[in-house]
Parts: C-alpha cells; sequence; structure tokens
C-alpha cells in the first residue's frame, strides 16, 4: 500500500496530517526496510531539509502511528527499536545473539500459538512484528566444534 492511500484511510478516521506527520509517513514509506528514529530523520533532512523534524516529534508521530495500527514498533537487539509500516506482509525476525544475523520468519509461524492462546485464556494476542533471540545454526555449530 502506498504512502498517499495510508494518508487518506488516516484522513478518513478524523486525524489530522500535518507536514511533520506527512513526512515521517513518506520516510517510512519509501523504503520496505526496518528504520530507526536517526534513520527516519535522515531520510526527512535529506529530502526536505527546510522541514527538519526533532527525535522528539518523530517518537511521538510513530507512537500516535503505531497506535492507530499502521506502523509497528520491535526492539532488533544490537540494532536498536526499529519501525515499520504494517502495510508491508506482517513477518518477524529471529535475531542470533552471537553473531547478530537476523532471519525473516513469516507470520504464519504464530497462528498456532495465536489459536492456542485464545482456546485456553481466551486471549485474543496481537503480534504485530517481533524479534526472537537466541543462537542461529552455525552459531551452535561453531560453538559444538570448539567445545570437543
Amino acid at each position: 500500500m502506498d504512502t498517499t492511500t495510508i494518508i487518506e484511510q488516516i484522513q478518513a478516521r478524523g486525524e489530522r496530517i500535518t507536514l511533520s506527520r506527512r513526512l515521517v509517513i513518506d520516510a517510512l514509506g519509501h523504503t520496505h526496510e526496518h528504520l530507526t528514529i536517526n534513520d527516519i530523520q535522515g531520510h526527512i533532512q535529506a529530502q526536505n531539509p527546510a522541514h527538519p523534524v526533532s527525535d522528539t516529534t518523530v517518537y511521538r508521530i510513530l507512537q500516535w502511528l503505531k497506535d492507530l495500527g499502521w506502523v509497528s514498533q520491535t526492539d532488533m537487539g544490537q540494532t536498536g527499536i526499529v519501525y515499520a509500516l504494517m502495510s508491508d506482509p506482517c513477518h518477524h525476525h529471529l535475531i542470533c545473539l552471537t553473531c547478530g544475523a537476523t532471519i525473516t520468519i513469516e507470520d504464519a509461524a504464530f497462528v498456532p500459538l495465536r489459536e492456542q492462546l485464545s482456546r485456553d485464556y481466551g486471549f485474543e494476542v496481537r503480534v504485530d512484528h517481533m524479534a526472537i533471540y537466541g543462537q542461529c545454526a552455525q552459531c551452535r555449530q561453531e560453538q559444538s566444534h570448539s567445545c570437543q
């Protein structure tokens, strides 16, 4: 989904789209990558140097978009907190604590967990974007060889 459609849908909900809000949404929409607040500010500065946006303002806008369900926020470990538009296919990450490798996994891996939590606890799980930490196969293999 393009950023124009997202902005139109947000406006249809009665929300105002200020220039700062538009710039943050555009920054998120220019890539399918996960962006830090600094990445977003860098994009805004490069595209619109006459209108800098402070970290506090970017953070507040990201929290607003997250509350509206348009942005996911994920702690990616050493990379830090990253944000992405929810219009992209929902996916999650496995992050190796040893080498920092990131493996993308599809949302379908969480369907059985959501169903079980709903069935057993009557709890509807909202998993927008998750990072799961552990050790990748290569690091586990290297560690087992170094122990011999």
